[in-house]
């Protein structure tokens, strides 16, 4: 563990001077673009909004629509509108399929309906504004889940939808969109958990979406209260140790526990998460921040070694990252409890730096 005094005196020049080393062996993966499979079956049975079409929700409303289930769909930009017009296939790691044009359902704001169940699927930033918009489309018994990452989510659903009608999920496999229309599974860490984080639910639609899921080929089990938010807190472990690193490095997951600089930058983040989960009484499966760390170079990192960093991802797109919603959502907390968290407050800064570096560049050409 680093002391203090060290910790005060991080050596920004030397974390940058490792972005060339990162960055001269990685190349960006391909993608194949044939599909194996014939078209999906119009859909029958429960309604599904899907609200936030990017990677992960094309997943889901993809995999739903396979099993025949009612499936639309709502969102905004390229890959969007390339699922309007030419449909969507799905490829990776759980195989090929296709959604038709034709078999294709978005949202009508000209004909407005009910949902019994709506998947938020949108950026942490984001998720306020669409969970207002979302909420008018929710059924008075339906449930809203977040299928999202970061903290403070599921209490801004709860703010718009009530808490009896919010449903936290952590998600831990990885898609991203390969090109407009295309979503692309990468990896699959752990099963997909939902839980009631405050009070009870619908539990014939809790239990029926499960079913769903878990019938589509999305391994997904439901679990308690206390056993949702722990894994909330995990999965920011996770996301918070690697995601802002293989941003600013460029590289991917394994390259971050490959070098004895980034390892010690992870460790020391970890800690500080750590500490300020105690001051909160968070409790996460792990006896302290040293037994977390080595099940995460150990378990975690192994199944994802080529997974590319989502908020790197973001950035190149010219889009604002997660990052208030995991680090900086830490330096939040800490500041409040009156916790030293220099290594969480450095990341935050950096990657908001990037953010902007990113958008300046992209005005300039």
């Amino acid at each position: 563990m680093l002391s203090r005094a060290v910790r005060e005196k991080i050596d920004l020049p030397g974390l940058l001077s490792l972005i060339p080393l990162f960055r001269s062996s990685f190349s960006k993966p391909s993608y194949g673009t044939r599909s194996d499979t014939p078209a999906m079956k119009a859909g029958t049975g429960p309604e599904y909004l899907i609200y936030g079409a990017g990677a992960i929700g094309s997943v889901l409303g993809g995999f739903l629509h396979k099993i025949g289930r009612n499936v639309t769909f709502a969102g905004r930009g390229e890959h969007f509108k390339a699922i309007s017009r030419n449909g969507l296939r799905i490829t990776g790691i759980w195989g090929e399929h296709r959604l038709p044009t034709a078999e294709i359902s978005t949202l009508s704001h000209q004909k407005p309906q009910k949902f019994p169940v709506i998947f938020l699927c949108v950026k942490s930033k984001d998720t306020e504004s669409s969970a207002i918009e979302a909420a008018s489309l929710l059924d008075e018994t339906g449930i809203m889940v977040s299928m999202q990452n970061g903290l403070n989510n599921w209490e801004t659903i709860a703010r718009a939808v009530g808490e009896n009608r919010t449903v936290g999920a952590r998600v831990i496999f990885g898609a991203e969109i390969a090109q407009p229309g295309l979503a692309k599974v990468t990896v699959n860490a752990d099963d997909v958990l939902l839980g009631e984080p405050f009070l009870p639910v619908n539990r014939h639609l809790l239990q029926g979406l499960q079913s769903d899921l878990a019938l589509s080929g999305i391994p997904v089990r439901i679990v308690n209260r206390e056993d949702i938010w722990a894994a909330i807190w995990g999965k920011v472990l996770y996301n918070s140790s690697l995601n802002p690193l293989g941003a600013l490095l460029e590289v991917p997951y394994g390259r971050l526990g490959e070098h004895e600089e980034t390892r010690e930058i992870i460790r020391t983040v970890i800690e500080e998460i750590f500490s300020v989960m105690a001051a909160k009484g968070v409790k996460v499966p792990y006896k302290d921040a040293d037994d977390y760390y080595h099940y995460l170079l150990e378990k975690q990192l192994p199944p994802t070694v080529d997974h590319r960093a989502s908020m790197l991802q973001d950035i190149m797109l010219g889009r604002k990252t997660e990052i208030d919603a995991l680090n900086g959502a830490i330096s939040q907390y800490a500041r409040q409890y009156g916790i030293f968290t220099p290594y969480n407050d450095l990341l935050t800064s950096l990657i908001k730096f990037k953010e902007k570096k990113k958008a300046f560049s992209s005005c300039s050409e």
